[in-house]
């Protein structure tokens, strides 16, 4: 990790050239050797002599209004030293070396490091008072005897004491005990619920079993389940069906159910489906939590893009896709909409495999193909009972996307999901689906794609030394751009469990069917003319957006690249 951030570097190379402090070719010999960003380049000069260290304290301890002093190893208050983790030590070049009543001193290189105080605090229970150190300081200390032997020492205890509380919670459930199963399932359920979680998966291998709970779009294994799922693991899955009201004596075939348990308040639903598998079926539960998210205005839209999409579902009729990968959020934007403009004046009806969540006042149809309730079928009957507002969780097929565009053709107001990667590429999907250019022209109104990712957490952010500007190229960012952007990563922290991510945030890219765009459809252009027609009209990309995001130190440059980079 870079010892200065790009900030505070760029900040003490002005101050150092305007005052004739700075030797101008060997500036550019070190911009040359390296990557050519501010703190690489500051580093450089300092560990080359060619800047003078001393002057970069007083600098920084000018522009940052913090007192600056010089430790001894002998000056350390041993006390002090366990109170910060050895890797926020390292990662941030902190040291504590006192301890003052309710305050704890930590020594710190650069000065940015000051707005991490909160997460110290949290860590240590103490007021942080930071003083500035120089990095000769800080390394000095950092390989003092006497201070490693404390720090190392701290860290094997703190490991100790992590495994004795794995140990002391994986106990909670003795083993031989079968009366424990039903409290045993209902402490996932409470737990996941307890964690944010979105699905659970319950999982048997040849010797071991374990529960995942996804948080955040991560799969976490719970290791405290472990051994009690392991020994009782069919006394669980029969508890489980039982619960979703399935058929325990059926192990050949899957089965899909529902549970549905009190909770702050309200009736959460699970969706549980059970799978045979080569060392015994399988469980994933799907939480349905009602989520005050599901209001249109709080997803994460932009104004110009939800004033777009209340434009479309607010009319009379046509036709609004959302699009994007399995998990991306799809469910929740069009429920949004329902929500949005659900009015006992309006008959909405939907079709959905499965029904996910609860509407009130809306006629909600559960798909089932075994029986023939495909969604042709339930289509076909919903334009006989009066609807003003149809939903279609997915087009599947030539006939579905038939009927949904006849519906929006007929004064329906017809929403639905696609599987395509972006906005555009849905207009090629339906024509390659065999629906004319006209009426994909005169039926859609609205096209959003969209992708979930990760914000980076902001309690421990800090700068992503990983990226360069040859990075930030790679994911569209312009040649003068990569030179400014100082991307950011959450390092990892108590708030987030460590992972530097926290929540979830989505990227919407809103396609509005203009008539530049209507002519591009008709005259069958490619993909990259329609996109230069959009675009006429003000449109952005999902890619556009979410670098937007990086920017704004949202999102790191690797989570951009795991949810858009194709």
């Amino acid at each position: 990790m870079a010892i200065y951030s790009n900030d505070v570097s760029d900040k003490v190379l002005r101050v150092l050239q305007s005052a004739n402090r700075l030797d101008y070719n060997k500036l550019t010999a070190a911009r040359a050797a390296g990557t050519g960003a501010s703190a690489d380049v500051l580093e450089r000069m300092l560990r080359s002599g060619d800047v003078d260290e001393e002057l970069v304290h007083t600098v920084l301890s000018r522009a940052y209004a913090l007192r600056r002093c010089t430790l001894e190893a002998k000056e350390i208050d041993v006390r002090a030293l366990p109170l910060i983790p050895l890797q926020f030590i390292d990662e941030h070049h902190a040291i504590p070396f006192g301890v003052d009543q309710r305050f704890l001193k930590v020594g710190i290189v650069d000065p940015t490091t000051a707005t991490l105080a909160s997460q110290l605090k949290s860590v240590s229970n103490f007021n942080i008072e930071f003083q500035l150190i120089t990095l000769s300081n800080f390394e000095s200390l950092r390989g003092h005897e006497r201070v490693k032997a404390v720090l190392d020492s701290a860290q094997k205890r703190q490991k100790q004491q992590t495994r004795a509380s794995a140990k002391s919670r994986r106990s909670r459930f003795a083993l031989d005990d079968d009366e424990l199963v039903p409290e045993f399932c209902d402490h996932i359920l409470h737990s996941a619920l307890e964690t944010g979680t979105s699905d659970i998966h319950i999982e048997p291998f040849r010797d071991i079993a374990r529960v995942r709970f996804r948080i955040d779009g991560r799969l976490i294994v719970r290791e405290e389940y472990s051994d009690y799922l392991l020994k009782h693991y069919l006394g669980v899955v029969t508890r489980l069906k039982i619960m979703a009201d399935c058929d325990i004596s059926e192990k050949r075939l899957p089965q899909d159910g529902g549970i549905a348990i009190p909770w702050d308040g309200e009736d959460v639903d699970f969706r549980f489906n059970v799978l045979p598998g080569k060392n015994g079926e399988r469980i994933v539960m799907r939480i349905l939590k009602g989520d005050p998210s599901l209001s249109l205005d709080r997803i994460g839209l932009s104004q110009v893009n939800y004033d777009n999409i209340v434009e479309a579902i607010s009319a009379p009729q046509g036709m609004v896709l959302v699009t994007g990968p399995t998990g991306s959020g799809k469910t929740t934007t069009l429920y949004g909409c329902l929500q949005h403009i659900n009015d006992p004046q309006l008959n909405i009806m939907t079709a959905e495999d499965p029904v996910e969540y609860y509407l009130e006042g809306v006629g909600q149809t559960q798909a089932n193909e075994k029986i023939g309730l495909t969604f042709n079928s339930i289509l076909r009957a919903f334009l006989r009972q009066d609807p003003e507002v149809i939903l279609v969780g997915e087009i599947r097929d030539q006939e579905t996307v038939e009927i949904a565009v006849k519906a929006a053709l007929t004064g329906h107001l017809l929403l639905s999901t696609l599987h395509t990667n972006d906005a555009i590429a849905t207009i090629t999907r339906l024509m390659n689906m065999g629906v004319p250019p006209f009426m994909i022209a005169a039926a859609t109104s609205l096209i959003v794609a969209q992708r979930l990712g990760r914000p980076n957490c902001k309690g421990c952010l800090a700068d992503d030394p990983q990226s360069t500007p040859e990075s930030l190229m790679r994911i569209g960012f312009s040649e003068e751009e990569a030179q400014t952007v100082i991307p950011k990563i959450g390092v990892g922290c108590n708030d987030c469990g460590g992972s530097g991510y926290k929540g979830r945030r989505g990227v919407y890219e809103v396609l509005k069917i203009t008539p530049n765009l209507e002519e591009a459809i008709l005259r069958e252009a490619l993909a990259p003319d329609m996109l230069a027609a959009a675009k006429m009209d003000g449109f952005e990309t999902m890619q556009e957006i979410a670098r937007g995001f990086v920017r704004d130190g949202i999102f790191s440059v690797a989570e951009y690249t795991r949810i858009l980079v194709l």
